[in-house]
């Protein structure tokens, strides 16, 4: 292609070109895609990027979080766990009747586990185990013979011993002093102290930090630390206490276990006497009612001795009468005695029920009522009655009345006293009033046959029968009472410890490496955190997703940062080339390619780029122009080696044509410099002039690249897009600025400028392969080399018919 320069003449007469907005690019581009919808998620590769930017951030973080992870290590403890086992008697019906005389069960089901956690059991663990000392485990040890006085007071202390080792000082946390003395001498006694330490203790200098708690708040905070559960049979009961000390977690439960059992143990044997006592109480009265009937029978009997038989009175009874005669004679009184007997007892009933009213049932003399003994219902009922009373009074010389087991225990009886006994007396009268109606018919029926009958046979009879009962009251009571003072006497306890606690080896629970993770992952986590957000509130564009996604242009090129070594600059020429490539395809077929290259502000490598573009375009064969319209602070003519003057601005304001554009040392590279720096030179780019002129050079050029003002230098980049039809952005990495770009091209509107995409500049090399533009630039080993013919070192064009054996 010939290198002669374009004729121009300042009396040609250009026809006028009329702007339209080129169509928008295809839907799919070589380049990165861009996101219509302005971003959404953070992608990997962005989040990666601002991780290794802000390396220094995350190293930091990470530090600190070795530190923290560390620090929080000492913040817990280890858990050690120790269990133990216990075993529950219950006996069967079948065992019962078959082994010993025993007592019945203290406790049923669930009611063993709350026994477990009571004060009972726990206030004299905490006491025996010291539970009420909290100090470092070394001070623990040599404090074993501190114990509190019933004044103590509660609190957190410092004892401390002077330099020489003479005295002591005791102190409360607030520093206010309770106790000075001597070295050997009693230590707290002002405040409920127990403890005299020897010198040994007492060394020089030595300062002991403990405190001393409520023996009934450690009971509370023990009960919620106590795990325990039973078997689905009620047999056996586990125990399991967590403790940071294995021996200490381990001599509270075995002390725990040994109470258990003590406990256990004396509450039955109390409940035994009171239920013996009780039986006794009713032996002695049902004994006394039992003389008293006799003596009643007896005084009769020798009241009656001395007076006339009935046989005497009576006529000569015929053969045969007599054995007629005495069933229904023995039937008469018998029904007699027996409605007697149910109306007393009826009365009786509902003496008690009345005189009862909302105090206790007197349940002692409902057992002496002889229909009452003869239910089998009532018998129940007021057997469980007394084993409930008995239990009741033994807990509550046990417990407070507000305790759960004490509620639980008199609600029962409340409930026997003030429902079950009352109703089924109720019945039971109601039952005898209509057996003795019964009996007074049937008792009418015979009464003709009976009349002679002397009102002394039917008394003596009514107090046989009194006599006979009233015995019968006291035997089976007396059989009660023996076998209750038999089980008092050979008692034996209800629990066992099958297993005591052994000291564990490993702790059970250790969150000294969940809390350093914790710490260390919390500290990396906000580290991270912080990269990512400085690196997302970056005001400059730094990766490709800043143009395609936060503008939403088209990436046309990546161009990475050049490096000074010689030879190392493939890459670049290599970004150049798909660059060319890109923008060819961006820009159409359509005419000569003519587009204006600008950026955000200067020193961002716009005119780098304008250059080597059209360095690139030349190399391919097509006549390339360079416009350097950047009339403010332009600078290709040092670049390219040629004159600034004349240049554009001079043409523009009216100068002469020839010499305008100018030769450059590469082969079909021709160069338009500035020209004059003139004030009026934004007016004069934006003029029908640079139209004309522009169009003139479309005839003659294939390529015409514009470098145009930074767009912050005002409105002349903008123009320059609209005559050239085409303009492309210059973003520097780490440089332009983004408001700058948003606000400049939001104030566009609708102004027909065709942007076809943005070229980044000065990337790093890291960023390039992290968004995969390296396997598309430079390949090492295959780059495009001049091969040296063996005669001469100079290039050489191929004959023409090279390549025609292929």
């Amino acid at each position: 292609m010939s290198e002669r320069l374009p004729t121009l003449r300042d009396g040609d007469q250009l026809p006028s070109t009329e702007f339209q907005p080129a169509p928008p690019p295809p839907e799919e581009l070589w380049g990165e895609p861009v996101d219509e919808s302005g971003g959404g998620g953070l992608p990997i590769k962005r989040l990666l990027m601002a991780l290794r930017r802000y390396w220094w951030i995350v190293v930091l973080a990470g530090g600190v979080g070795v530190a923290a992870g560390l620090f929080a290590t000492t913040l817990a403890e280890p858990q050690y766990s120790a269990s133990g086992t216990i075993w529950l008697e219950q006996t069967s019906s079948a065992e019962e009747a078959q082994g010993p005389v025993r007592s019945p069960e203290l406790f049923q089901g669930y009611a063993w586990q709350e026994l477990l956690r009571t004060g009972l059991v726990l206030d004299s663990v905490v006491i025996t185990q010291r539970l009420y000392l909290e100090a470092r485990t070394d001070d623990r040890e040599d404090m074993s013979s501190l114990f509190l006085s019933d004044q103590a007071r509660y609190g957190s202390y410092v004892l401390s011993v002077d330099a020489a080792g003479e005295s002591f000082t005791l102190a409360t946390n607030d520093g206010v002093e309770v106790d000075r003395g001597p070295v050997g001498g009693p230590v707290g006694q002002e405040v409920g102290i127990r403890w005299r330490p020897n010198a040994e203790v007492l060394s020089p200098g030595r300062v002991i930090r403990f405190s001393l708690l409520s023996p009934r708040t450690v009971t509370d905070r023990l009960k919620e630390q106590i795990q325990s559960r039973m078997d689905q049979e009620g047999n056996v009961l586990f125990m399991e206490l967590q403790g940071p000390d294995p021996e200490d977690v381990t001599g509270t439960v075995n002390a725990i276990l040994a109470r258990f059992e003590q406990v256990a143990a004396d509450l039955k044997r109390i409940a035994l006497d009171e239920q013996t006592e009780a039986l006794k109480e009713q032996r002695d009265r049902a004994e006394q009612d039992m003389i008293a009937a006799e003596l009643a029978l007896k005084d009769y009997q020798i009241y009656t001795i001395t007076l006339p038989s009935e046989q005497d009175r009576a006529g000569p009874i015929n053969p045969g009468v007599a054995q007629t005669q005495d069933p229904v004679f023995t039937n008469f009184f018998g029904m007699q005695i027996q409605a007697n007997e149910i109306e007393r007892d009826r009365q009786r009933i509902l003496e008690v029920l009345q005189s009862s009213g909302d105090s206790e049932v007197p349940i002692s003399q409902l057992e002496l009522i002889p229909s009452v003994q003869n239910s089998s219902e009532l018998r129940q009922i007021f057997g469980e009655y007394n084993q409930r009373q008995a239990q009741y009074r033994a807990l509550r010389e046990r417990y407070t009345p507000e305790h759960t087991l004490v509620k639980a225990e008199g609600q029962a009886l409340a409930t026997l006293e003030d429902e079950t006994i009352p109703r089924m007396l109720t019945d039971l009268a109601g039952a005898l009033n209509t057996r003795a109606v019964e009996l007074e018919s049937r008792i009418e029926t015979t009464s003709q046959e009976l009349q002679a009958i002397p009102d002394r046979a039917i008394r003596e009879a009514s107090l046989q029968r009194t006599f006979i009962t009233a015995q019968d009251q006291f035997l089976n009571i007396n059989q009660r009472w023996e076998l209750s003072r038999l089980a008092s006497l050979s008692s034996v306890s209800d629990v066992r410890i099958l297993d005591y606690a052994e000291p564990p080896q490993f702790p059970s629970d250790d969150p000294r490496a969940f809390l350093a993770i914790l710490a260390f992952g919390a500290c990396l986590g906000l580290g991270m955190l912080t990269a990512v957000l400085l690196d997302r509130s970056d005001d400059r564009f730094r990766y490709p997703e800043d143009v395609s996604r936060g503008l939403g242009l088209e990436i046309l090129g990546t161009i990475p940062r050049v490096s000074p070594k010689a030879g190392a600059n493939f890459e670049v020429q290599e970004a150049f080339r798909e660059l060319r490539l890109r923008l060819m395809y961006a820009h159409g077929s359509a005419g000569p390619l003519m587009v204006a290259i600008s950026s955000p502000g200067p020193e961002e490598g716009k005119t780098f780029i304008s250059s080597n573009l059209a360095l690139s375009f030349a190399e391919t064969g097509r006549r390339t122009l360079l416009i350097d319209a950047d009339t403010r602070r332009g600078d290709m003519h040092h670049i390219l080696g040629v004159e600034r003057k004349p240049g554009l601005v001079d043409y523009l304001s009216g100068g002469r044509a020839e010499g305008l554009i100018q030769k450059t040392e590469y082969p079909n590279l021709h160069v338009l410099a500035s020209g004059t720096r003139l004030a009026r030179a934004p007016e004069l780019l934006t003029g029908q002039q640079m139209q004309r002129l522009l169009t003139r050079l479309k005839s003659h050029y294939e390529v015409i690249i514009v470098d145009t003002p930074p767009m912050a230098a005002g409105a002349d980049a903008f123009q320059l897009g609209l005559l050239t039809g085409a303009m492309a952005i210059v973003f520097r990495a780490g440089t332009s600025d983004k408001a700058l770009v948003e606000a400049k091209l939001k104030s566009l509107g609708d102004v027909p400028l065709r942007i076809l995409g943005g070229i980044l500049n000065d990337l790093s090399a890291r960023v390039i392969k992290s968004y995969g533009y390296h396997s598309a630039y430079y390949l090492p080993g295959y780059e495009a080399e001049d091969e040296a013919f063996e005669d001469d070192d100079s290039p050489r064009a191929l004959p023409a018919n090279a390549g025609a054996a292929d």
